[in-house]
């Protein structure tokens, strides 16, 4: 009797967690995030994966160039 109340007990839990709705999300702003497709970026100077120090004008090829960011997990 007291493990089906127990089991009774376990499975109204789970089923109140999963009733419940995830919090509501809201549409992040685009345009804050940081350069947009096509915008132009300052000049800079930064060290690449390999240690080498590179500017804008380094990485310009005769199309442009595409920049690309993003988060490391041990940031």
């Amino acid at each position: 009797m007291r493990q089906f109340l127990a089991t009774l007990i376990v499975l109204a839990a789970v089923v109140t967690l999963h009733a419940q709705a995830p919090p509501a999300r809201t549409a992040a702003d685009l345009a804050k995030l940081g350069p947009q497709v096509g915008d132009r970026v300052p000049d800079f100077r930064l060290t690449d994966q390999d240690g080498a120090t590179r500017d804008l004008k380094s990485i310009l090829g005769p199309n442009g160039a595409m920049l690309v960011f993003f988060r490391s997990a041990d940031w």
